[in-house]
């Protein structure tokens, strides 16, 4: 109530992104999910005949700062050293900057191969990691387990193997393994509790919320990539500058007739990615015939189109053009009303 804070679209202040710190700080020490939207609810200083509304009611003419809140959330949290504000180093030159900002780059793609090749613990000792039958369980205390995080995150993971193998994130994979792992975490630590499965709505947007997680490489919702927080502002923008640089060199390399073995090595690996999607596209189209052959063998009659299209995650056209190509004529007319 001493100064306005703006929080509209595209538009900052000073305050929002003390806010924003305050934020980060609680999300980091009460681990809440960074994917999730933070927005004020209502205004205030709200008038309206609605009872349930929101009012304003003023305790003390104490002022409570947002600097104090994020200094004592910061002892409260053992891991406060990663949040130290660091100072920006000075360079001698833009060239000095990009060389810097490249090394760092350079330096956190070593530490991600290292990262990736190392065995994690539930490799090395599963019974130490509280992996029961694949699953890791997550306890709250001796006897009860954590049924929705420890299904969520073995859902997470599952997601993630499947796009390193190459496999579709389908949504019923991923909630297969987050069912697995409930009826795991239920079986092991349940702590007299009845099982509460969400319902198909809320495990379908988990599914998507899984899928989303994984495309961007998140392997933790709660915590953020080592890469981003290493990289400041300025070297971002020396990487950028550099990469324009680059693309314009790279783009006179493809229309000088003296740097044809580089437009071949750059030109191979599209190729083999096209070869590798048409291949792909291929085998589904082989996988949806089958299906409409297996769905006759036992039913007698072809499945819908519709069904066919949710059972692949493919659209219409995609099972049309499949069933042209294994030609595979459907009845024709509306089917007869069952009653």
């Amino acid at each position: 109530m001493i100064d306005p804070v703006y929080a509209a679209k595209g538009h900052t202040s000073p305050n929002t992104r003390l806010l924003n710190v305050a934020t980060a700080e609680l999300n980091a020490l009460l681990g809440g999910d960074r994917a999730f939207a933070h927005q004020f609810s209502r205004w205030p200083l709200h008038r309206s005949n609605d009872p349930t509304a929101y009012h304003w009611h003023c305790q003390h003419s104490q002022i409570i700062r947002l600097a104090d809140l994020i200094h004592e959330v910061r002892t409260m949290n053992p891991q406060n050293a990663q949040h130290q504000a660091r100072k920006p180093e000075q360079y001698a030159s833009g060239r000095e900057r990009i060389d810097a900002a490249q090394a760092a780059r350079k330096a956190a793609q070593t530490l991600k191969e290292l990262e990736s090749e190392l065995p994690t613990t539930a490799e090395l000792a599963p019974a130490a990691s509280g992996m029961i039958d694949g699953v890791r369980v997550i306890w709250i205390n001796q006897h009860r387990a954590a049924r929705d995080e420890t299904a969520f995150r073995h859902a997470l993971a599952t997601a993630h193997r499947l796009r390193a193998q190459g496999q579709p994130l389908k949504d019923t994979k991923i909630i297969d393994a987050y069912e697995r792992a409930y009826n795991v975490a239920q079986a092991v630590g349940a702590d007299y509790r009845e099982p509460d499965l969400p319902p198909m709505r809320d495990r379908l947007t988990m599914a998507r919320r899984v899928r989303g997680y994984v495309i961007q490489g998140i392997t933790n919702p709660n915590t953020s990539s080592k890469t981003s927080s290493n990289q400041t502002s300025s070297g971002r923008k020396a990487l950028a500058t550099m990469g324009r640089r680059g693309g314009k060199q790279a783009a006179k390399r493809w229309h000088d007739p003296a740097h044809k073995d580089y437009q071949e090595a750059a030109r191979k690996p599209l190729a083999e990615a096209n070869q590798r999607r048409e291949i792909g596209a291929r085998g589904t189209k082989f996988e949806i015939a089958a299906y409409f052959h297996k769905h006759f063998f036992e039913t007698g009659k072809y499945p819908r189109i519709a069904d066919a299209a949710a059972e692949f995650s493919v659209s219409e056209r995609t099972v049309r053009r499949a069933l042209k190509a294994a030609d595979i004529q459907l009845p024709r007319g509306r089917k007869p009303s069952q009653k």
